[in-house]
């Protein structure tokens, strides 16, 4: 969670094919989920950065079955680095309030975009040595 300006090698929007909550659960959220392969032409040393730019709600995040910090509503940007959770095949579930977006949350069947109150999901491939260098996690 900050504003620190990379040397962004490449991004890759999660924009679409996400998977829509089947219900909602029992404590009233419901779950997204975005699979996707790790990024190719990763360097020695570059970084992975999910980031989620402008949600208007708050959020929980779990990357491959391990929970990372909360999403806040009304942060510009939201930041983690993911390097160490990546595998080969990622599974990143994202948990809303039902109601931050009325019925919608689950009209929609097949694969789609994630609501915008959410906000935009995206990984950032941040070349070696662009970031300073500290501990990971949350």
């Amino acid at each position: 969670m900050s504003n620190h300006h990379h040397s962004i090698h490449h991004s890759i929007h999660l924009g679409t094919a996400w998977e829509p909550p089947p219900l909602v659960e029992a404590d009233g959220r419901v779950l997204w989920t975005r699979r996707f392969g790790s990024p190719g032409g990763l360097e020695p040393g570059d970084v992975v950065l999910l980031v989620v730019t402008g949600p208007a709600v708050a959020a929980e995040m779990v990357l491959n079955a391990v929970c990372l910090p909360p999403l806040s509503a009304g942060v510009g940007r939201w930041e983690q680095d993911i390097t160490p959770l990546l595998r080969g095949r990622n599974e990143l579930l994202v948990r809303v309030a039902a109601s931050v977006d009325g019925d919608t949350m689950l009209v929609q069947r097949g694969r789609g975009q994630l609501p915008s109150v959410i906000g935009t999901v995206a990984l950032e491939i941040v070349a070696a040595g662009t970031v300073a260098d500290g501990p990971v996690g949350g």
